[in-house]
């Protein structure tokens, strides 16, 4: 074999392993069973199913994992103050290694969440409904667009990236004004207590970008040269 062939073929081998690698990494995460329900309230949010949710990295495995931190602000968006100390400015660092889109801010069972866009479901909890939003602003237009994006405006969760956003008027029924806390893997919606730190969920979709035309044609035509190199 030639010299230039070998190098071809450890081209391809690299390329394949860095695929297989990235699909790992997807595949190890643990998938939950959600869907966003649009109802018309702060933004008009597209149906969209939601495969896994991610959470603060103490309690979360580490391709799902989340440096999370929450404080308390007097701004709100989409909707009035209710003069209640319950909005929090949500800052979140993306440490699991993996790329997020279609991400959402989703309130424990009977929490109520004022910027809500309508809500999501959880299929693994009986069904339920709770209140979310989609953590969006930097590139989608609406009222509820609070985010802020450390690196690229693109609204896409990059590894190390830090983005920030609004929790208006976060409210339990019972006069509860919980912080929000992301603790819990697996029992996004259905979680009903609100004593303890687990009171919210973010649920995104892994984000893998297309391969672009020329970097098709480019792996088609190393192929071909290998072969009649063979």
């Amino acid at each position: 074999m030639s010299m230039h062939a070998s190098h071809h073929r450890i081209l391809i081998a690299t390329a394949v392993s860095a695929l297989a690698a990235a699909s790992a990494n997807i595949a190890m995460a643990v998938p939950i069973n959600g869907l966003y329900i649009e109802d018309s309230r702060c933004d008009v949010v597209a149906g969209k199913s939601l495969t896994h949710e991610l959470g603060d990295q103490s309690t979360f495995p580490t391709n799902e994992a989340l440096k999370i931190v929450v404080s308390q602000t007097s701004s709100v968006v989409c909707v009035a103050n209710d003069g209640i100390a319950n909005d929090w400015v949500v800052q979140m660092t993306n440490v699991s290694g993996q790329a997020w889109n279609n991400v959402f801010f989703v309130a424990n069972l009977n929490i109520n969440v004022g910027n809500a866009d309508g809500s999501v479901v959880d299929f693994g909890n009986a069904a339920v409904l709770s209140d979310a939003f989609r953590i969006d602003g930097t590139v989608t237009p609406g009222s509820n667009n609070s985010l802020a994006e450390s690196g690229i405006a693109d609204e896409i969760f990059s590894p190390g990236e830090t983005w920030r956003f609004l929790v208006t008027n976060f409210q339990h029924p019972s006069g509860v004004s919980p912080v929000p806390g992301f603790f819990s893997p697996g029992a996004f919606a259905g979680t009903t207590s609100v004593t303890t730190p687990d009171t919210a969920s973010i649920l995104a979709t892994p984000y893998v970008p297309e391969p672009t035309g020329m970097a098709m044609l480019g792996i088609a035509g190393g192929a071909l040269l290998l072969r009649r190199r063979r």
